[in-house]
């Protein structure tokens, strides 16, 4: 250890600022309220961290390594002096003096504390940064650095907090664009499993939401997993997946979050869609041949009602009485009558516009209107976790009243917080924790 005294006397320092502090609080005159016992320990400490870092830096010494050191070019790195550096950590800032090295032959410089500690060019810690990155996918980059501050944690600017999320946050998505790609080309399962067992029945989904993206509205495709029980109701955890770089970057995506939760092995797959060709070309790419395909009964509902509205008016009792109706026949399987029931409004010369549109969505999506079936087997037949997933994605963050976005931040941010919400942010922290520092 370096400076050994120091550290030590500093050591000793921290003993009594807390021996005294507590027996300030403990010994007072008057009561101490649990408020004012707890504002005393912040306080406390808040004089200890400062004290720790400091002893911290001593403890690290500058990295000196003699007088010089060999340089690539083959000429010699020579010591020219020490140079402070300030890092801000999640206990406060780090005060380093490093030992700074310089080639006259090339100008190449090194510091050798800085490859140790693999902190680079950087003045903050990966603890830091990783902060950073969860507050600003949940909330605006200002009010998640207001509200580190409101916590007494320490933060960085709001203007930082942008360049963090920028090269930070895309390095995730490069890794995990990384991680599909390499699926998609040699198989290579991807890491952050979900589970560990296989699940006995699975639902698969997948929706598209819009954000303004690169001065103009962009659609984010959203996909999601889930387990479900014999009732089809959901039940534990749920992952999802988000990008709006197109449809095949999102197959490559959805295909490798499949892999996670073993979508191949499990017994009963459920892919609940809104009718949209790509959704249905993405099960037919990616989902086993066992895979039982149901419209969503949401979409089909909605589809009916504009049917509904178109000859009754929309808002009329009639109208909200035949979409009932229609919905009966739909759950109890009765699909001559359904059919029947729309091909004769479609032939009703004023009414064909309206409903031809109608009834073709539902002639192509005939083989996935099996509700009643669904319902015996207890599978879900809504996709109302999918709809949560676009809102919570992308439309609670990226879709707020004046937002537009980059695409290249936009991405970020849907990557980190489908790594939030698909609760696997420890899981990734501990990854990034062990990645091999980056070179200065």
């Amino acid at each position: 250890m370096h400076n050994e005294k120091a550290v030590k006397g500093i050591i000793a320092e921290i003993a009594r600022e807390v021996q005294e502090g507590i027996e300030a609080l403990a010994q007072g005159q008057e009561p101490v309220s649990l408020a004012e016992w707890e504002g005393g320990m912040l306080e406390l400490r808040k004089r200890v961290d400062v004290l720790m870092l400091k002893a911290c830096a001593l403890a690290l010494g500058t990295g000196n390594c003699g007088s010089e050191l060999p340089c690539e070019c083959g000429g010699r790195l020579r010591l020219v002096g020490n140079r402070p550096k300030r890092i801000l950590t999640l206990l406060g800032t780090l005060p380093l003096k490093r030992a700074y090295y310089h080639c006259a032959s090339c100008g190449a410089s090194r510091v050798p504390l800085d490859e140790r500690l693999g902190v680079g060019k950087d003045r903050q810690s990966l603890g830091v940064k990783q902060t950073t990155l969860l507050v600003c996918a949940l909330m605006p980059n200002g009010r998640a650095m207001d509200l580190l501050g409101e916590l007494g944690i320490p933060h960085v600017s709001e203007k930082e907090s942008q360049r963090i999320v920028r090269e930070l946050g895309g390095e995730v998505v490069a890794e995990r664009d990384r991680e599909a790609d390499l699926w998609r080309r040699e198989h290579a399962a991807p890491v952050e499993e979900v589970r560990r067992r296989v699940p006995e029945r699975l639902a698969v989904l997948m929706d598209g939401t819009m954000a303004h993206t690169d001065g103009a509205w962009h659609e984010g495709k959203v996909g999601a997993f889930y387990v479900f029980d014999e009732r089809g109701e959901a039940v534990g955890e749920k992952g999802c997946v988000a990008t709006f770089k197109g449809i095949e970057h999102f197959r490559a995506l959805w295909d490798t979050e499949a892999q996670r939760w073993h979508m191949a092995e499990a017994k009963h797959v459920v892919a609940l869609c809104d009718g949209s060709p790509w959704t249905w070309n993405t099960v037919e790419e990616c989902c086993p041949a066992h895979t039982f395909e149901l419209l969503d009964f949401y979409h089909a509902a909605e589809h009916l009602g504009s049917v509904a509205s178109g000859i009754w008016g929309e808002g009329s009792e009639r109208g909200a009485e035949w979409v009932e109706e229609q919905k009966t026949r739909l759950l109890e399987g009765r699909l001559e009558a359904f059919f029947e029931e729309l091909g004769r409004w479609a032939k009703v010369e004023k009414y064909r516009e309206v409903v031809e549109p109608h009834l073709g969505y539902f002639e192509r999506n005939r083989s996935r209107l099996r509700y009643r079936e669904a319902l015996v087997r207890g599978y879900p037949i809504s996709s109302g976790v999918v709809e949560a997933a676009c809102k919570t994605i992308i439309g609670l963050r990226e879709k707020q009243p004046g937002m537009r976005w980059r695409q290249d931040t936009a991405e970020v941010i849907a990557h980190l917080r489908c790594i939030y919400y698909s609760g696997r942010w420890s899981a990734f922290r501990r990854r990034w924790l062990h990645k091999p520092p980056r070179a200065a």
